[in-house]
């Protein structure tokens, strides 16, 4: 190929792009051109559009503020008429107050004048009969009274006569309708508990090897264990109640561990005795939620759960208070008297029992006890004079005297045996305490037998004996007995050391 024909076909290579690249610009421009135009018509509509919205915004604009002038018009028409009223009324007021002042002088003045011929009738009464109207008045009441003595007396009488019977009747009536209110339960408790045992096995395991397990619970609890041929049961005796729950708790304890020996009586017996005080003021706490009534201070509570391990003439003293409180309530409820007040007045009438030794009053105790801890005058009143020992000052304790009689007089109530037996115990084993060198007293078999614990550090096995003929001989002349009684005195020592 020669070099022009290379040069022509490279010229018309050159032009056809260079003609293909105009065509392409010229598209381009055209498009370009369309597009300006496109735009600047969306521009006219939108333009339109904002001058077609703001007229309209205008207008809604123009119809709210007029129809806000219409109401407000409206509204201030409807003010105006309403104010008119008000002015017509309170002309009209203004007249009728005119014309009661009016008639209200026109009253007075008649008033004076009615006076005043009363005043000129009575002087001339009086100048007539020479008498004063207080002199008449008393003349007239003495001939009165002279004349009608016997049928005023007679009359007086019979109004106390029927008077009485309607209180009377009245009385009945409100005593009958708090009884059915109050839960009665008539229970009694002995001097002796039963503990029920898994198997018969658990009786010699309770006697232990040559009596040591039964001595050794008698000496801690102070309680004798009867172990009999009774089945599957044995039985607590002591008159002291107390000592009679804690032995029978230690007993329960041993009997479901199953491990008895001394170490474990002794143990339980010491986690019991800590327990105790846990026990009352739940107690305490229980009576309360049962009558509804708010917490008080800790010592009252305690002493109020003591009530539960106490009794009195055999009626438990616990019950007796929660029956007394109700009784209490029911009755002042039906006089219309505060019956909160009225129930702790019946819950803490007996609270000196807690504290009184023997032959000791115990409402007079209970009262101090109840002043100390800043109580109502009220339920101090009721604490103290519930036996008649001071006057009785206030109807709450009139309710709480007439509720503990109640509670007391009721069939199956109380035992006096069972508490004269109770107080001799007590005296039997204060009588004993009080000489030197004693630890501890137990009573058993209803006073029949006295166990006496020596300390080993002030009696010596040689006084041992001596100590029991004084004990018998201060027995025989300060104290009743029947029959003989068995005095058992007890010297031991013990050592406990620690390996380490």
């Amino acid at each position: 190929m020669s070099i022009i024909t290379i040069i022509g076909y490279l010229l018309a290579v050159g032009l056809g792009w260079a003609a293909g690249f105009y065509g392409y610009k010229k598209t381009l421009t055209q498009k370009a051109i369309q597009f300006k135009e496109r735009m600047a018509k969306v521009k006219e509509i939108e333009e339109d559009m904002l001058d077609q919205a703001k007229k309209k915004s205008e207008w809604i604009l123009q119809q709210a503020e007029e129809k806000a002038q219409k109401i407000e018009d409206q509204r201030l028409e409807k003010m105006e008429v309403i104010q008119n009223r008000l002015l017509a009324r309170e002309e009209k007021m203004d007249e009728k107050l005119e014309k009661l002042e009016q008639e209200k002088v026109k009253l007075t003045e008649k008033q004076k004048e009615v006076d005043e011929i009363v005043q000129q009738q009575v002087t001339k009464l009086s100048e007539l009969a020479h008498l004063s109207k207080d002199d008449a008045k008393k003349q007239l009441m003495d001939q009165v009274e002279q004349e009608y003595q016997s049928d005023f007396t007679a009359f007086i009488e019979k109004l106390k006569n029927v008077k009485k019977e309607e209180a009377d009747k009245e009385a009945a009536m409100i005593v009958s309708k708090s009884l059915p209110r109050v839960a009665v339960d008539s229970v009694s408790e002995f001097t002796t508990k039963t503990v029920d045992l898994p198997n018969e096995d658990f009786k010699g395991k309770l006697i232990g090897r040559e009596g040591r397990n039964i001595s050794y619970f008698e000496k801690m609890t102070g309680v004798e264990l009867i172990v009999d041929d009774t089945p599957l049961l044995v039985r607590l005796s002591s008159f002291d109640s107390e000592k009679r729950y804690i032995a029978a708790t230690v007993l329960e304890r041993l009997v479901k561990d199953g491990r008895i020996n001394p170490f474990y009586i002794e143990k339980n017996y010491n986690q019991v005795v800590s327990e105790i005080d846990n026990l009352y003021s739940d107690k305490g706490k229980e009576a309360l939620n049962m009558l509804n009534l708010p917490m008080m201070k800790p010592e009252i509570v305690k002493m109020i759960g003591q009530f539960f391990l106490r009794f009195s003439y055999g009626q438990n003293l616990w019950q007796h208070s929660i029956e007394v409180a109700k009784i209490s309530e029911s009755i002042a409820s039906e006089l219309w008297l505060d019956a909160t007040l009225a129930k702790k007045a019946g819950l803490l009438h007996d609270i000196g029992k807690i504290l009184a030794n023997t032959g000791e009053s115990h409402a007079k105790i209970g009262a101090e006890v109840l002043k100390k801890f800043g109580m109502d005058p009220a339920i101090i009143n009721a604490a103290e004079a519930h036996h008649y020992d001071v006057p009785i000052d206030n109807p709450y304790a009139w309710i709480v005297t007439a509720a503990d009689a109640m509670s007391a007089s009721r069939p199956g109530a109380r035992f006096n045996t069972k508490e004269l037996f109770i107080e001799k115990m007590t005296e039997l084993e204060k009588l004993i305490h009080e000489m030197p060198g004693i630890d501890k007293v137990h009573i058993m078999q209803a006073g029949r037998e006295i166990m006496v614990y020596v300390d080993p550090k002030q009696i010596t096995d040689m006084d041992v004996e001596r100590l029991l003929k004084q004990i018998w001989e201060k027995i025989d002349s300060q104290l009743d007995y029947p029959g003989i009684i068995r005095i058992t005195g007890i010297r031991e020592t013990k050592v406990i050391e620690f390996l380490r």
